[in-house]
């Protein structure tokens, strides 16, 4: 009974050993839960108190992890530790991952691997066209663990499906908007929203939705005639919506105008400029715009007629000026002679710098330029110009014709920025000379203002 005893007592103790032994497995990191994001890299140790117990991992299906080498494999550091290493996380590697005695002890170490996915797009397409009349899918297709939260803004603006349930709905992978127009041009956005228990994450794409139509005129209503007069130059402009953009062409009769002698055509996705050198009477007909596109096409025709060239201004002086500011009178009268529809009924002055004018060759090419429309004896404010600044001038008088010549060039210089007090000491005379002026010119916009 004694050795029966003793042999009892013996195997509870070995056991006992034992399953501290089990008991004792650390890990490190020590989490019993680890978060990490997919593509991120983990190492977690494994370590028995003594060497003699051999470890193995178990991934969360009960496999054993035996590679050496690969995305998710083992590393034998020394006798009492194994490391398991993730070369870059997988969604589907999350779950516990077990340490244990290779013995097949009851007793081990687990960790809960949470594993998050950012947010991303499938697509990544920014441009939709689709034809006037259709039904339109914009694709948004989200990835993301935990599940994105997705909301749609048109130009910046939410998108209410609930009030708009008969234009708009919203799928799994898009947005579906039914039967597009021309209104619905614009910039989709498709917002995805992310917060989980490490971070929150917001992220967007944004669609430019483009809407195929035949062209349509940018201006319902435009003159049908224009004037213009020998040895003078017009231009007559055509301007159209279309998606794809318009092709432009012009025609006088039944045949089609290119560059010449006579004519320039410039033009651009949405516009077409016919310009006319008016070399002789033969120009005065009518022209004839044709926009297209493989969805349609509109014409427009414009009858040019002869008129006639208005007269240069009266006079060209100042009536008043500061540091920044010309107040210009180019003699706003009506004369006696009534001339209709040719009569003045607008100007414009151009102006540069000296400088500028010196750097130009004397040109007027790039020099600013201002339009007016007519005013019974009204003067002109010509604004922003630089102080102590010295300015070439000229004016032309408009017409439906065209423009006159234009008026003699004047110089003109601005004042300067120096204070009223320190140049009335210096010089009386000038002070009062501005005082004057200054009094002149707020004369005027009272004037102007009634």
């Amino acid at each position: 009974m004694w050795l029966i005893g003793f042999m009892l007592n013996s195997a509870i103790l070995t056991a006992t050993v034992l399953a501290n032994h089990h008991e004792s497995l650390t890990l490190s990191p020590a989490e019993h839960t680890v978060v990490r994001y997919t593509n991120e890299s983990l190492i977690v140790q494994c370590r028995s108190p003594t060497p003699d117990v051999q470890l193995h991992w178990k991934s969360p299906k009960g496999e054993i992890i035996r590679e050496h080498k690969g995305r998710i494999h083992i590393e034998q550091t020394s006798p009492e530790q194994l490391k398991i290493v993730f070369a870059h996380i997988a969604l589907a590697d999350k779950g516990n991952w077990t340490c244990e005695a290779a013995e097949g002890g009851l007793h081990s170490k687990s960790y809960n691997l949470i594993v998050y996915q950012k947010i991303t797009f499938t697509e990544n397409s920014t441009i939709l066209t689709v034809k006037e009349g259709k039904n339109a899918t914009i694709l948004c297709e989200v990835k993301g663990e935990p599940q994105p939260n997705v909301t749609w803004h048109f130009n910046g603006q939410p998108i209410s499906v609930e009030t708009s349930a008969s234009k708009f709905r919203i799928l799994a992978d898009g947005l579906l908007i039914n039967r597009v127009t021309q209104n619905d041009t614009g910039e989709y956005t498709c917002r995805a929203y992310q917060v989980n228990s490490i971070a929150s994450d917001m992220q967007e794409r944004t669609v430019l939705m483009k809407i195929e139509h035949k062209p349509l005129w940018t201006y319902k209503h435009q003159l049908s005639l224009q004037y213009a007069y020998v040895n003078g130059t017009t231009s007559i402009m055509c301007e159209s919506q279309a998606e794809p953009p318009a092709n432009f062409t012009w025609h006088r009769n039944k045949k089609r105008l290119h560059n010449d002698k006579y004519y320039t055509i410039d033009s651009d996705n949405y516009w077409s400029r016919l310009t006319i050198n008016v070399l002789d009477h033969s120009v005065f007909d009518n022209y004839r715009c044709r926009a297209f596109n493989h969805l349609g096409s509109i014409e427009r025709t414009i009858k040019l007629d002869k008129g006639e060239k208005p007269p240069p201004p009266v006079t060209f002086q100042l009536r008043g000026f500061n540091s920044n500011t010309f107040d210009v009178d180019v003699g706003a009268q009506r004369t006696q002679e009534n001339r209709g529809v040719m009569e003045v009924n607008g100007y414009r002055i151009e102006y540069m710098s000296e400088f500028e004018f010196k750097s130009d060759a004397g040109k007027w090419t790039n020099a600013k330029r201002k339009d007016f429309p007519f005013e019974d004896g009204a003067t002109f404010l010509i604004t922003n110009l630089e102080p102590d600044t010295v300015y070439k001038m000229r004016a032309a008088s408009r017409n439906l014709a065209g423009f006159s010549d234009f008026t003699k060039v004047q110089t003109y210089k601005t004042l300067s920025l120096e204070p009223r007090s320190t140049a009335a000491t210096h010089t009386t005379p000038h002070g009062l000379c501005g005082a004057l002026i200054a009094l002149l010119l707020l004369h005027t916009q009272l004037q102007r203002g009634n």
